[in-house]
């Protein structure tokens, strides 16, 4: 189900991004799509060395964590998948992600303060949610998903100059709608392409910590995790990884919010996902 709605989604990305490209005219449509999606296209490339960089990572020799680096090629075996490199954020705030644009590439980073305070039960749930991101490849949906609502971000401002500017005759001329009526269009779509990229994103979590039940056999572990990650975020002070363009990979969102604030989260609330694991670990054969 969280796949279909994630492709689902894509879809209507997609929709608006076609929509906005008819309020422009050819030219302006073939143009600006082929930007974004060439910009996007190399953001998926080197995406994992940009992340990286921006957190301040630093690779995490095997001598230096032992046990970690043997629970990530354990669970990354059971994956089926290569062992990714395993790197460091000197960050207090307990946090995690993964990169990179497929298992051959991956790459799972942690903060110190999640290796500080996280016991290796828990951690290894950690571990296992990050590695199932890599093995749905999830970096790929991410990085479509983006482009897709960077494309309609793109357009949604040509369209909104022009029609700012009086250039809503070329459209008028090939039979488009009023450029009122495109302008308050442009300013919707971003905010719907937005929406639809932060649903595709929870969709991804929900997914990572199903694999991650799977994958470790016991889903109260990761649940264990997500409930010290809330409570600590609430006393530690955000660090490097507290960072808007790369929220979307942590494990637990740096931004949380309530009330409609939760509609424009990367993340779903930690207690709906932490209900959704127990909820595993009462099936048969997934309990530890």
């Amino acid at each position: 189900m969280n796949r279909f709605k994630t492709f689902l989604l894509l879809g209507l990305v997609t929709s608006l991004l076609i929509a906005l490209g008819a309020n422009l005219g050819k030219g302006w449509l073939i143009g600006c799509t082929i930007a974004a999606f060439a910009l996007n296209l190399g953001a998926y490339f080197w995406s994992d060395r940009l992340v990286l960089r921006m957190q301040g990572a630093e690779a995490l020799p095997e001598e230096e964590a032992p046990t970690l680096h043997a629970d990530v090629a354990e669970l990354a075996a059971r994956a089926g998948i290569p062992k990714p490199k395993i790197y460091v954020v000197r960050d207090d705030a307990p946090n995690a992600f993964a990169t990179g644009r497929n298992p051959e590439h991956g790459v799972v980073a942690f903060t110190e303060g999640l290796l500080r305070t996280m016991p290796r039960r828990e951690l290894r749930g950690v571990i296992a949610h990050e590695l199932a991101h890599i093995q749905n490849r999830d970096i790929l949906v991410a990085t479509v998903a983006a482009g897709l609502a960077g494309a309609v971000s793109l357009l949604a401002n040509v369209l909104q100059w022009g029609a700012l500017l009086g250039g809503g005759s070329q459209s008028d001329e090939e039979g488009g709608g009023s450029p009122f009526g495109g302008l308050i269009f442009a300013l919707l779509a971003p905010i719907g392409a937005s929406l639809i990229q932060f649903a595709i994103s929870r969709s991804r979590e929900f997914m990572a910590d199903a694999g991650a039940a799977r994958m470790t056999g016991d889903p109260e572990g990761l649940a264990l995790a997500l409930e010290r990650l809330g409570r600590l975020q609430e006393v530690v002070e955000p660090g490097p990884t507290a960072q808007p363009a790369t929220a979307s990979l942590m494990i637990a969102s740096p931004f949380a919010g309530g009330g409609l604030l939760r509609w424009f989260s990367t993340h779903p609330p930690l207690e709906v996902r932490v209900a959704r694991l127990r909820d595993h670990s009462r099936r048969p054969g997934l309990a530890a």
